[in-house]
Parts: C-alpha cells; sequence; structure tokens
C-alpha cells in the first residue's frame, strides 16, 4: 500500500498515463480506418503498411498505459485484492474513454 501522503501524487500519475492512453487510443481509431480505407488500393499500398504499422503500435501503447495505471491505481485503493483491481479497471477504462471524448472534443472543437 501507498502511504496517505502520496495518494495525490499516485493519483495525478495514473490521470496522466488516462490522457496519454486516451490520445493514444484515438490516434489507434485514426490509423485504423486509414488502414482499412487504403487497403487493397496499389498506389497507397506503402501508406497503407505504414498505417497498419502505426495502428499497431498505438493500440498496444493503449493496453500498456491502462496497464500501467491500472497497477498504480490498485496500490493507492484500500480494498480486499479481487475489488481493489476490479475498481481499479473500471475507474481507468472509464477515465480513459472520459479523457478521450474531452480530448476529441478540443481537437475538433466543440460545436
Amino acid at each position: 500500500m501507498i502511504e496517505r501522503k502520496l495518494w495525490p501524487l499516485t493519483i495525478a500519475v495514473s490521470a496522466v498515463l488516462m490522457a496519454v492512453a486516451a490520445n493514444c487510443f484515438l490516434k489507434y481509431l485514426w490509423w485504423t480506418a486509414c488502414y482499412s480505407a487504403w487497403s487493397g488500393i496499389p498506389k497507397l499500398a506503402e501508406q497503407w503498411r505504414s498505417a497498419g504499422t502505426r495502428a499497431s503500435f498505438y493500440g498496444w501503447s493503449v493496453i500498456a498505459l491502462d496497464a500501467a495505471s491500472i497497477a498504480i491505481l490498485s496500490t493507492t485503493i484500500r480494498l480486499r485484492y479481487g475489488v481493489r483491481v476490479l475498481t481499479s479497471l473500471v475507474i481507468t477504462i472509464a477515465g480513459t474513454a472520459v479523457l478521450a471524448l474531452a480530448s476529441s472534443w478540443i481537437k475538433q472543437g466543440a460545436h
């Protein structure tokens, strides 16, 4: 367990990891859409391969960053082990989703 005085730091680090994961998720969606759109077009074969590589990189980045956030939150929350991990999982997924939505609104300009 983390000492009580370090909780704000661990929560801040976890929030930063979720924000970076949300940005990576949006990039993953973009590159997956490009990969899908460019498949089968011989003129765009090089871009298609590049888009596939980038989509894979950003997809795995989301998983790694969220796993790190879950690990950090599970050391901060004081519940039984199973409940602690499940709570960390729910908080991380919800936080990443909300931050991805907010980030997409900010990048596109909310109308």
